[in-house]
């Protein structure tokens, strides 16, 4: 259970502090309103990974998985947002609480088995943060040669077999979490 955790929270980690090293590259290229974009995307999406996670791993527990997963979207959308402006640190942090508010309410309310899938998608979804950097720039370009699209293509097969990788980590994190469930329900009972 607890490499599960670690993994997940160890990519959303990564995803953050690559994108901080790609706004910080990019950062001329970047309008006012990308960064309010990329800052809101992030700290919505690591609040929600990490709000559905905590929701589950605090089943019960509601108060410490949505404050934990508040605070970590909340860093992660002023983190990103302060790279580039005041308000874009605002409309990050104010994303972030909201993903972890929302995702922990999703964690407590679905199933382990469920919660696994909503993690998986949203950890997806948070990783795919780093191709709004190409996309976002002022500068419009258009596809060059074969080697511009070779790039993106590697990136997402090389992003499927690390997501796939933690996917396999699940069936003992479900079935950690069951134990404990039933130890719970034993102790209630005698």
């Amino acid at each position: 259970m607890i490499i599960f955790n670690a993994y997940i929270l160890f990519s959303l980690a990564v995803t953050l502090l690559l994108s901080i090293m790609l706004v910080l590259r990019n950062k001329n290229r970047l309008t006012g309103m990308n960064g309010m974009i990329i800052s809101m995307y992030l700290g919505m999406n690591i609040g929600l990974t990490s709000g559905v996670l905590f929701g589950t791993i605090f089943r019960g527990d509601l108060f410490h998985s949505t404050i934990l997963s508040m605070l970590i979207g909340a860093a992660a959308g002023t983190i990103m947002g302060a790279l580039v402006s005041a308000a874009a640190a605002i409309e990050g942090l104010m994303s972030g609480i909201m993903g972890g508010m929302m995702g922990a309410m999703l964690g407590e309310m679905l199933l382990p088995e469920k919660s696994l899938i909503l993690i998986n998608i949203f950890l997806t979804v948070s990783l795919a943060a780093l191709f709004l950097f190409k996309i976002l720039p002022k500068t419009e370009s258009s596809i060059i040669s074969k080697k511009y699209i070779i790039k993106p293509v590697l990136i997402f097969t090389l992003f499927i077999f690390y997501l796939y990788s933690g996917s396999l980590l699940w069936d003992d994190w479900i079935n950690d979490l069951h134990l404990i469930k039933d130890q719970e329900q034993h102790l209630h009972h005698s």
